[in-house]
């Protein structure tokens, strides 16, 4: 858990806590817009994972007082912890609701908030199976701001008041366009030796999916022998089994050390996948092609690079409809489909996503929103 340290009654803290690397990239803009609005007392960010916690020092950085792991649900740790940091609010994003932690703010009326708030299916179905319980944990919040629609009719479903919850849209665009803007392509290009070549990406891939990406890659090196393909495992410490599998298929680099000259490069490191796909002419987003859902369509959407990804799309599926629907995103099922878009994306020139720049830039804004409603409620500046 390590270090907290102490509030004070004329500086509370905000606590934030996300618990790994996706709920830290929703996070960021949170604190940001925080600080840019005027919260000048302490921000005390908390994750649970060592790589969420790897994020958080990158994105969040100075702008949080303390970073710490988050606390073990019982209820005397959980008592003690929140005595310590003394929060002024506490502030949790997407799913992160642990019941004894959430009860003990409640006995110290200290104000509590979900942003960004994402509720599955799979969710739902479980806590409606202990539907009063869940009501009475989830009732603690003072206000929940989801990402969408389903989500807040998935809560009223479970009872919540109407009045508690509010659709905000998605922190992690807000992220997405934050970093985009933060980062250097044509340094990015040099740092990995890829100055000049077209470049195809293959984003948060999963077992089953790096033998059909790295097919399709040799079919498109038949016609287009410079082009090189950066591969990001969903889960870097598969790297190596990556990396291993790659050989038969071209020269193999690593991106913690991209040696001169690669054919593919497998990404190894948390936190690089974004900017990569910046420097892409085509992306594949992976966990699409097994029964995974998929992975954020939004981020190669972002730079305006056209997205090509497997039927398996759930987690993702009204960005994805969305982006179809403006030409920027196709659905692939085997290597020689995703071998003749990749060609064609290389024939064609580099304005087919441009419409997916546009619509992720549309749904911008989330992060000042909620802010605004938790500002509200505290009364900050007042």
């Amino acid at each position: 858990m390590g270090h907290y340290s102490a509030g004070s009654p004329k500086r509370r803290p905000l606590w934030v806590h996300a618990v790994s690397v996706g709920e830290v990239q929703a996070a960021w803009p949170l604190v940001r817009e925080a600080r840019r609005a005027g919260w000048v007392d302490p921000v005390f960010f908390t994750t649970i994972t060592r790589t969420g916690r790897q994020m958080a020092e990158s994105l969040v950085g100075s702008e949080a007082d303390q970073m710490a792991f988050y606390p073990w649900d019982a209820p005397w740790i959980a008592r003690r912890a929140i005595e310590r940091v003394f929060p002024a609010a506490f502030v949790t994003v997407e799913t992160e609701i642990w019941p004894n932690f959430v009860m003990e703010l409640a006995r110290e009326n200290i104000p509590a908030f979900i942003v960004n708030g994402r509720f599955s299916e799979r969710s739902f179905r479980k806590a409606m199976k202990f539907r009063d319980f869940w009501r009475d944990v989830m009732s603690v919040f003072s206000l929940i701001m989801v990402r969408g629609e389903e989500d807040a009719s998935r809560l009223l479903e479970l009872g919540l008041d109407p009045a508690r919850v509010v659709v905000d849209g998605d922190c992690k665009v807000d992220a997405l366009l934050m970093r985009r803007e933060m980062t250097d392509k044509k340094a990015l290009r040099g740092s990995i030796n890829a100055t000049g070549a077209p470049v195809l990406i293959a984003g948060s891939t999963h077992r089953g999916e790096d033998i059909i990406v790295l097919e399709a890659f040799r079919e498109v090196r038949a016609d287009f022998p410079g082009v090189k393909m950066v591969i990001a495992p969903r889960h870097p410490e598969r790297a190596d089994e990556v990396a291993s599998m790659a050989k038969t298929f071209g020269a193999v680099s690593r991106l913690s050390r991209p040696d001169a000259p690669w054919d593919i490069l497998v990404v190894d490191e948390v936190g690089r996948l974004f900017g990569l796909y910046g420097v892409s002419v085509s992306a594949f987003v992976g966990g699409s092609l097994v029964p995974r859902g998929g992975q954020n369509i939004l981020e190669p959407a972002a730079w305006g690079v056209p997205v090509r990804h497997g039927p398996h799309m759930e987690d993702f599926g009204p960005h994805a409809e969305a982006l179809a629907l403006v030409g920027a995103a196709a659905v692939v099922g085997s290597a020689s489909e995703l071998a003749m878009m990749w060609k064609q994306d290389l024939s064609e020139g580099s304005d087919k996503g441009i419409s997916g720049k546009s619509y992720v830039e549309s749904l911008g804004g989330a992060a000042a929103l909620s802010w605004d409603r938790i500002s509200g409620i505290l009364k900050v500046g007042e």
